[in-house]
């Protein structure tokens, strides 16, 4: 039964149960050790000026994430995990967020006193050593928290450096570009990491590296107005679409008057259109075929432009054939709902 008290429904008795009993219903049994209060890490606090982070995480901390949380909340506050190293220094191992909100957003600034749990590191430990332990805290911390979505996997398996996770990273920095501060760091942030490294799989670095340069450029082009979000993340999915066009050019259209048209679509006319959103070259383009649709879209317009003249061969005659069915097959851009 539910009353109503200021407009909100509350039942009449908590629905709270012991925690043993859910234990007790366990259909499984643990092999059971001795613990005590001694083995938990003790909480002290720490003025965030006296707390570090490696330079191996400190390219992980979300600038996204802090600018988002606007504010400071002391309730929200875990305590950090926080290693003590033989030389002294306490290094941040889960918590960096936090303790940059926290200098960031009050006037305590890096007096803010913080609570940790120090775990102290053997006084006969080198650095390599200290590296290798804390990464692999990091690694396992990450994994066992739900929803850990695939960045934070990557990140976590970089931490320790795994060869695989190493190869995405160089990967990113290859394509000069950011996901969630992996990868470049001069570069911009990209939003979409499936996408951008879909793109890099499907059409090749060389074709991205294509399609993020006209990205930006009609970023900070004047009359591109509907791309000028200069501040804003570059966009994985669109990336992909015009890299996949660049695929075509390069491997199926050769450089006679087809390609020409397609290039001059691309450089005069593409960035008149929306490109997110409502009524844009991505609206309803979501899912794993998303670059293809985008691409047939970027194509479909440039055809439409050719069958009216407005679009010609490189002499400036009419342009009497559109690019068909069978080169779009081929540069692996086929009609999806047909495939």
């Amino acid at each position: 039964m539910l009353e109503k008290t200021n407009g909100y429904s509350y039942p009449k008795t908590d629905e709270l149960i012991p925690i043993t009993t859910f234990v007790s219903n366990l259909k499984f049994t643990g092999n059971k050790h001795d613990f005590s209060n001694d083995n938990y890490l003790p909480i002290i606090f720490i003025k965030a000026g006296n707390l570090f982070v490696d330079s191996q995480i400190q390219r992980f901390i979300s600038q996204n994430m802090i600018k988002g949380a606007k504010r400071f909340d002391g309730n929200l506050v875990r305590p950090l995990y926080v290693f003590k190293r033989p030389n002294g220094k306490y290094s941040v191992a889960d918590g960096q967020h936090q303790t940059v909100m926290g200098i960031f957003y009050t006037n305590l600034g890096e007096n803010l006193e913080l609570p940790c749990q120090v775990r102290i590191h053997p006084e006969h430990f080198t650095i390599e050593q200290c590296l290798m332990v804390e990464a692999e805290f990091f690694k396992a911390l990450n994994f066992r928290r739900r929803n850990v979505g695939k960045v934070d996997k990557l990140r976590a398996d970089i931490a320790i450096q795994d060869e695989q996770a190493l190869r995405i990273e160089q990967k990113l920095d290859d394509m000069g570009i950011r996901v969630e501060n992996i990868g470049c760091q001069t570069g911009p942030e990209v939003y979409g990491y499936d996408k951008i490294m879909e793109a890099h799989q499907h059409s090749g670095l060389v074709n991205v590296l294509k399609a993020i340069k006209l990205y930006i450029s009609f970023q900070k082009n004047s009359k591109a107005s509907k791309w000028n979000d200069v501040d804003k993340p570059l966009n994985g999915g669109l990336i992909g679409g015009i890299s996949a066009i660049y695929y075509l050019l390069n491997t199926h259209l050769g450089e006679g008057d087809k390609s020409y048209a397609l290039l001059t679509y691309l450089s005069d006319y593409l960035f008149k259109t929306k490109p997110t959103g409502k009524e844009s070259i991505m609206a309803d383009t979501a899912g794993v075929k998303q670059s293809v649709l985008i691409a047939r879209r970027i194509v479909d317009r440039c055809n439409a432009l050719t069958e009216i003249g407005v679009l010609t061969k490189k002499n400036g005659e009419r342009l009497e054939y559109k690019i068909g069915e069978e080169v779009m097959f081929a540069a692996k851009l086929g009609d999806p709902s047909k495939m």
